[in-house]
């Protein structure tokens, strides 16, 4: 795949903190103009004076991708900032380990209003826009965790299963206009989220490594970014077991975890 002109104009959302912030001091380090968007004003704020103090240009929007509606206006209303859009990364998630006898009703909705539904609001608002130039790149963040289910992340995976087979549905449908859709799919990264994990996180990264390995690939806007590599090996293995020999494996090593660490 060839290089493509790198984007000058990035809408990123779930900037505050972890992956989604790493992404937007990278993209405005290369030149971009960015417009980051969460819940947490001031984390936003913050964010965007060191942008400018490095030198580089930062807007940022007040948005819960939770609300449907909201998440679908965000992209016009970075456009109207930015005067283009030529990447939109769907970045914004929340999840939590829980066994299946101890998930709520509350965080399972939680998961799918942020996870599915705001996600895939917030790539659609981009996608008349993008159709318009004739040109962009719809980028969302899932995780190799969607690739099969494990212990303690039923509603998680699935939710990540489901954004990854709405990215391949945009792909299918767009990539004749000029569009690009990217499927990122991270591992362990080191995040406010996984730092409440109290189990293993094999081949871990920092958000900065992530973000500069990401940025690196989408040059070429190919169809998944996925990382780390023995990570991605794994599950992709894992993919092709039996049920009985993937819940044998994945059951003995959360309860080697679960001794570990308890």
């Amino acid at each position: 795949m060839a290089k493509r002109t790198p984007p000058k104009t990035v809408l990123i959302t779930g900037a505050s903190s972890g992956i989604g912030r790493a992404l937007a001091l990278e993209y405005a380090r290369r030149g971009a103009h960015v417009v980051v968007t969460a819940r947490r004003e001031e984390e936003l704020a913050r964010l965007c004076d060191e942008i400018e103090a490095s030198g580089g240009r930062a807007d940022h929007l007040v948005c819960d991708v939770a609300d449907p509606v909201a998440a679908h206006a965000v992209a016009k209303r970075a456009e109207a900032i930015l005067g283009s859009l030529d990447m939109i990364v769907a970045n914004a998630g929340v999840g939590a380990s829980a066994h299946a006898s101890r998930l709520s009703l509350e965080d399972v909705v939680r998961t799918i209003d942020v996870n599915v539904r705001g996600a895939m609001a917030t790539l659609m608002g981009a996608i008349p826009i993008m159709l318009a130039q004739k040109r962009g790149h719809l980028v969302g963040v899932s995780s190799l965790a969607g690739r099969r289910a494990l212990p303690g992340s039923a509603d998680y995976s699935a939710s990540k299963a489901a954004l990854t087979v709405f990215l391949e549905g945009l792909r299918l449908d767009l990539s004749r206009a000029g569009l690009a859709v990217t499927d990122v799919q991270p591992g362990f990264v080191e995040t406010p989220m996984t730092a409440k994990n109290d189990f293993p996180m094999p081949f871990i990264w920092d958000a900065a490594k992530a973000a500069r390995y990401v940025a690196d690939r989408l040059e070429r806007a190919p169809a998944m970014v996925a990382f780390p590599p023995p990570l991605r090996f794994l599950t992709r293995l894992a993919q092709l077991l039996p049920f009985s020999v993937h819940a044998y494996a994945t059951r003995r090593a959360a309860r080697g975890s679960s001794k570990r660490t308890g």
